[in-house]
């Protein structure tokens, strides 16, 4: 039983640092977070990471501009403040502070989701 619980505890800890790690990376590269927010058994979501985060032309936008991070709805490394009710929902996020600069909640074809990534980077760093 002790083993089993430590499992768990470090499996836990493991969790929490993913996206503080995910943050860190992101500030040091300049890049912005996409962060797929998904539920277990959701057809879009599945659709969404088969037909969109699988392609080639998604995969070298995200690369370019973005670190791209899914998280269960369940999953204690979701951000409390993110309120998310509809999956899939992806959001980008600032690393900085985790603020929502923008959110895309739906399935979205991978067209017009490399246009909104682009869209949202410009207006990011524009702004600034």
């Amino acid at each position: 039983m002790k083993i089993v619980w430590c499992f768990m505890l470090v499996c836990s800890f493991l969790k929490a640092d993913f996206l503080e790690q995910e943050r860190e990376n992101a500030i040091k590269s300049q890049k912005l977070i996409v962060l797929s927010v998904t539920k277990d058994q959701c057809p879009y979501c599945l659709q969404m990471r088969h037909d969109v985060f699988e392609t080639e032309l998604v995969r070298r936008k995200i690369d370019q501009h973005y670190l791209h991070v899914e998280v269960d709805k369940d999953d204690k490394a979701l951000p409390k403040h993110l309120h998310v009710k509809y999956y899939p929902t992806n959001l980008v996020l600032n690393p900085k502070d985790l603020s929502v600069i923008d959110e895309f909640i739906g399935y979205t074809k991978p067209d017009i989701f490399v246009e909104l990534l682009e869209e949202v980077y410009k207006q990011e760093f524009n702004a600034r």
